[in-house]
């Protein structure tokens, strides 16, 4: 086994809290109605192709892409479509959802394989896989949703030297990647063999962070024992954020991606394990994006009420609350996704999406921020920083409403990791002011785009 390795640059410590690590993961039972949205992807939204009153079977496609970067939807169930509206969303924003009526009996669309048994042998047409992979709407589970067959086909020019998939987990209280590597590794591995293939045979290392030594186990016996050529497991020293593409690029490749390159800049493709389930279900089972893992967890919540579940999409999450045994008392705040990089949950009916990590609680205790102090000019959150910023800079160029030196020291740079706030002795809310910089420095570099592009239709046109 190789000897641990990790990023070169900032990163903090926070503790584990793995709480929920030993719950094997539970099949979540179906609501009455479930309500699919049409953004859950990175991208245009879907356009639905079905209408109120349509029966539809689970599996089957509900809407199609909304523009190049937009994903396919399916039923998760089979049910009756009883509306197409409006709904808020976990953040409390509307957005459009197809509601469905649960059949009594589930039907699953034809030409799904709905048998247990691995399928190991890689088809030879590249552009099919692609195609299953599209047509299933598998986008990247690791946070941000990206349709996985645009990243997958990165262009003719692209040269793809290693296939990264990330099994770091690195937020504290999440463990359901850590469960799908201990209970489906062959899967997860013949994935990435899939994906392996589809870039061109380039190498594929699988990094796992050394606080997850039964993942670490799992995953090599299985790349051991399918022995595909190229694909490794890499164990991960831990610290946070090690799972950021650009983080785990560098510990992997020990190269780094410039500021706006994307990774396929430095020969790298990097996707989450989950991911590469999803690419192997869709690929050899024909089996589209409709369920996932997520846990349920939290410090002020009891071990025996900790779960990991496989959800279907569309499902309410006051619905998984409930089953799981209710809201603890203590619960001050519920995050979607974990402490760090999570956001607070605003509706507890929204419903669950394909990028749904968890149901997240905190208590008062990990909560309640300190009164804010004035900055002491330490230089703990630039050391922090895993992007090399300087957050106590931005922070107040951000106040004084300098753009132009904001987009100058990188504030579109900033993955909002958290790690400035986290380690801050004063207390200044670096991640939030940031994140509205973030916000401003992007709107103004799309706007210069755009008129740069009509500039050049324009010229083109004369």
């Amino acid at each position: 086994m190789a000897s641990k390795i990790t990023f070169s640059i900032g990163g903090v410590h926070p503790a584990d809290n793995k709480i929920a690590r030993g719950r094997a993961i539970e099949v979540l039972p179906l609501p009455k109605t479930v309500y699919v949205s049409m953004a859950q992807h990175l991208g245009a939204p879907a356009k639905p192709l079905v209408a109120a009153g349509d029966s539809v079977r689970t599996g089957q496609v509900i809407a199609e892409p909304g523009g190049f970067i937009s994903a396919f939807v399916h039923s998760p169930v089979t049910g009756t479509v009883k509306s197409i509206a409006p709904r808020k969303d976990l953040a409390g924003n509307l957005v459009t959802h197809i509601e469905i009526a649960v059949a009594d009996e589930e039907v699953w669309a034809e030409g799904i394989d709905l048998t247990p048994g691995l399928v190991t042998e890689l088809p030879s047409d590249v552009p099919a896989m692609l195609e299953r992979i599209k047509a299933n709407g598998v986008v990247g589970l690791g946070g941000a949703t990206f349709p996985t067959h645009v990243k997958l086909n990165p262009g003719p020019n692209a040269h793809p030297e290693c296939l990264i998939l990330n099994g770091a987990e690195c937020e504290p209280f999440l463990t359901s990647d850590f469960r799908i590597m201990v209970e489906r590794p062959k899967e997860i591995v013949v994935g990435a063999a899939i994906m392996q293939k589809i870039l061109g045979g380039c190498k594929c290392v699988i990094g796992i962070e050394e606080n997850k030594p039964e993942a670490i186990e799992a995953m090599g016996k299985a790349v051991a024992e399918l022995g595909y050529q190229g694909i490794s497991v890499q164990p991960l020293k831990k610290r946070y954020p090690q799972g950021g593409e650009k983080q785990l690029i560098d510990a992997v490749m020990h190269r780094q991606v410039k500021s706006g390159a994307l990774p396929i800049s430095v020969g790298a493709v990097v996707q989450n394990v989950a991911t590469s389930l999803a690419v192997y279900e869709a690929v050899q089972k024909n089996r589209p994006l409709i369920t996932n893992t997520l846990t349920v967890t939290g410090d002020c919540l009891p071990v025996e009420k900790q779960h990991n579940y496989l959800f279907r999409i569309g499902v309410p999450l006051s619905f998984i609350a409930e089953y799981a045994g209710g809201i603890p008392e203590g619960a001050a705040k519920l995050v979607s996704g974990g402490p760090m990089m999570g956001r607070a949950i605003a509706n507890i009916d929204a419903c669950t999406v394909k990028g749904s990590s968890s149901i997240l609680y905190l208590s008062e205790a990990l909560t309640k921020r300190k009164p804010e102090s004035n900055c002491i000019r330490c230089g703990k959150c630039a050391d922090a920083c895993p992007m090399g910023l300087e957050p106590f800079l931005l922070n107040r160029l951000y106040k004084a409403g300098d753009l132009g030196q904001l987009e100058d020291n990188a504030a579109q740079d900033c993955i909002e990791c958290g790690c400035c706030l986290y380690s801050c002795p004063a207390n200044i809310p670096l991640l939030d002011n940031i994140r509205q910089a973030k916000g401003q420095v992007m709107g103004v570099i799309r706007a210069r785009a755009a008129a740069a592009k009509a500039a050049a239709e324009a010229a083109k046109n004369q």
